[in-house]
C-alpha cells in the first residue's frame, strides 16, 4: 500500500464542458498559491467502494516542485522532493531510495497544489462544477501514459478541501485536508533529505 503514496493519490458524470472559463476560475484560485501546509487524512477504496486503507500524515508544497509528504499512521512512510531530486524514506524498513526527479513525476496531484497553472493548461482539460460542498474541478490528463485517470479538486470558502484521484487501477484515492495553511513561509531544507546513519540507500535510475 505504500506505493498509493508516491501517485498521491469517482467520476463526476455532470460536469460543464471543458473550457478556458473553469480554467481562468481555477487559475484564479490557485495563483495566489506560491505554498501550502496541512495535515491530511487518505482513504483508498476499491472498485467496489471497499476500503483497502485509511492513513494520515502532513503535506507541505512550495513552488519549484518542492515537495514534502509524511505519512505518520498506520505507517510511517516519506517523500521528499526538492525539484531536482525525490527521496522516499520508508522508516519501519530503514530504507531510502533515491531517485531523480524529472518527467512523470513533475504532475503529480500534489505538486497541483502548489499553484502553477501553467502546467495544468499544457497538461490537462478542466471542467468545472458547483456541488454541496463547493466547487469541483475535474482534471482530465491530456496524455494517454498518465499516472491517473482523472483528479477532482473541491474548494471550499476558496480554500482546496479535497483531492480525489482515480488510479488506472480503478482504485479510488480521497484526501481531506484539515488545519490548512496557504503561503507559511517554508524554509526550502524542508524539503531537502539525508540518510540517517545506517539506513539502506537504493538508487533508482529509470
Amino acid at each position: 500500500m505504500r506505493a498509493i503514496a508516491v501517485v498521491l493519490i469517482f467520476c463526476f458524470s455532470q460536469f460543464c464542458r471543458a473550457d478556458d472559463a473553469a480554467l481562468q476560475r481555477l487559475a484564479a484560485l490557485l495563483d495566489p498559491v506560491k505554498s501550502l501546509q496541512a495535515s491530511f487524512v487518505q482513504t483508498v477504496t476499491d472498485v467496489d467502494k471497499k476500503v483497502l486503507q485509511t492513513s494520515q500524515g502532513t503535506i507541505a508544497v512550495k513552488r519549484g516542485n518542492r515537495l514534502r509528504w509524511e505519512t505518520t499512521s498506520p505507517f510511517n512512510y516519506l517523500i521528499v522532493t526538492d525539484g531536482n531530486v525525490m527521496w522516499r524514506f520508508d522508516r519501519d524498513l530503514d530504507q531510502a531510495t533515491r531517485q531523480k526527479f524529472k518527467g512523470q513525476l513533475a504532475d503529480t496531484p500534489a505538486l497541483i497544489l502548489s499553484g502553477e497553472t501553467q502546467r495544468i493548461r499544457a497538461n490537462y482539460d478542466v471542467t468545472r462544477e458547483q456541488g454541496k460542498e463547493g466547487e469541483y474541478f475535474r482534471l482530465q490528463p491530456k496524455q494517454k501514459d498518465a499516472l491517473f485517470r482523472a483528479l477532482i479538486l473541491v474548494f471550499a470558502n476558496n480554500g482546496i478541501s479535497q483531492l480525489v484521484l482515480q488510479d488506472n487501477l480503478d482504485q479510488r484515492t480521497e484526501i481531506r485536508f484539515s488545519s490548512l495553511v496557504s503561503n507559511p513561509v517554508l524554509a526550502d531544507n524542508l524539503f531537502h533529505f539525508d540518510p540517517p546513519k545506517g539506513v539502506d540507500v537504493v538508487v533508482d535510475e529509470s
